[in-house]
């Protein structure tokens, strides 16, 4: 883990074995949007094809609005236990799968970092379950052009850009550093923001902007489970951005 902070550290001095060939954020989040643009896509319709079934075909409305009616019943705790699944469980299932099919590009995520990531993302999904109460009670629950965009302004605009892709960054690199805070803190260094949350930024501006616009679209109950569906694809997306300050370790 240490290893890959003294790369990044290397690659920050000047005369370093990597000078001249640091890569730009909005280049980094660019090569990495167009390599996801294909999966992106293909979310955007099965978000799409979610809330077309949902509003046109009555059996999936039925057992939509039965999954809605037991996520109100477990309240924060639907959120807490399934957003790690989605978020943890299936896209490391997803590494090692590709790393066992040939794929040498990601080395996959070692076991041993799955406690951290769980209660992270167990109580990041918590967290986005109370932001899309806190949009409910400001905006109200009628579905209109109006409340969906001034929801997602909200959520891309001001929760994203201040609280969740800052806080992101922070976990998993203090996670890369070996959980050292002294590590951590030198690996941020100056203009941290702009090299490793405007990268992720950028990519998640691409990526979620329509699926947020079809979660605000769907009732209360459901914009957790729609949530959990495409934020495998969004952590691929910051695997793929930040592997390359990970230590290079065989899996377990």
């Amino acid at each position: 883990m240490a290893e890959s902070v003294e790369r990044n550290d290397e690659r920050s001095q000047p005369g370093g074995s990597a000078a001249g060939q640091e890569v730009s954020p909005l280049r980094q989040a660019g090569r990495a949007a167009k390599a996801n643009l294909l999966p992106a896509m293909f979310l955007w319709a099965a978000a799409g094809a979610i809330i077309l079934t949902y509003t046109y075909i009555p059996a999936v409305k039925g057992v939509l609005d039965r999954l809605a009616e037991f996520k109100g019943r477990s309240g924060y705790a639907y959120a807490a236990i399934c957003t790690p699944i989605f978020a943890v469980l299936l896209p490391l299932l997803i590494q090692r799968l590709a790393y066992v099919c040939g794929s040498r590009g990601i080395r996959p995520e070692p076991w041993r970092h799955m406690p951290w990531l769980v209660a992270f993302w167990a109580y990041r999904g918590a967290e986005i379950d109370g932001l899309y109460r806190l949009q409910e009670w400001i905006w109200g629950r009628e579905v209109t052009p109006l409340t969906v965009a001034g929801q997602m302004v909200i959520d891309q605009c001001v929760y994203v850009v201040l609280w969740a892709i800052p806080t992101m960054v922070v976990v998993f690199l203090f996670k890369d550093s070996g959980y050292s805070l002294s590590r951590a803190r030198k690996a941020l260094g100056k203009g941290w923001y702009r090299k490793r949350c405007v990268p992720i930024l950028v990519v998640n501006w691409v990526v979620w902007v329509p699926v947020v616009m079809v979660i605000y679209s769907m009732p209360p109950g459901l914009k957790i489970p729609v949530m959990n569906i495409n934020v495998c694809l969004f952590m691929l997306l910051v695997m793929f951005l930040t592997h390359e300050d990970r230590a290079v370790e065989t899996a377990p």
